[in-house]
């Protein structure tokens, strides 16, 4: 196709959560969208909604959700705006297919898991495009309590690519 949709398996989509998020691309082709990822729990699968939030990060260079300022949204499209976001969590988003193309995909020197998403975020921004939370789509999210997998012979992959991002930004 010609957006590309990247979501966690472990995901529990809402009615019309596809549809904010192709609007905003078809207006621009180089805007990365992210829907407000809420909460099912891992132990009940209860589904519950989160706060409007938008990525950042932390001198470590480790993902973190920051609460969007009042003021953003209480702007003149009310809270349904998209709000711009630094970093994205990475497990759900959707972008042109050939704007990923030509952003070099995900960076094949990263490990496994951890930091791809902010080496993502820094390349949208620095190569021409935009990061935004759809707030009129929102998407269930299991957020597990632990890494269900270990990294072939014990590395720490999230140091390997955070370091990696650090090289290259």
């Amino acid at each position: 196709g010609q957006v590309l949709v990247f979501l966690d398996s472990h995901c529990e989509v809402n009615e019309m959560w596809l549809q904010p998020l192709l609007a905003a691309i078809r207006a621009d082709r180089r805007t990365v969208v992210c829907p407000v990822i809420d909460i099912v729990s891992a132990d009940t699968l209860s589904y519950s909604s989160s706060p409007v939030v938008r990525g950042g990060f932390n001198w470590g260079l480790h993902f973190k959700w920051d609460l969007v300022p009042l003021a953003e949204l209480e702007g003149p499209e009310g809270a349904t705006a998209p709000i711009k976001s630094p970093t994205m969590a990475g497990g759900l988003f959707a972008m042109d297919r050939e704007y990923f193309n030509e952003l070099g995909q995900y960076d094949s020197g990263m490990d496994i898991w951890g930091g791809e998403n902010l080496e993502i975020s820094f390349r949208i921004w620095m190569c021409g495009g935009r990061l935004l939370i759809i707030p009129c789509s929102r998407v269930g999210h299991i957020f597990r309590k632990r890494r269900p997998y270990g990294s072939p012979g014990g590395q720490d992959t999230m140091a390997h690519n955070s370091l990696r991002l650090a090289h290259v930004w």
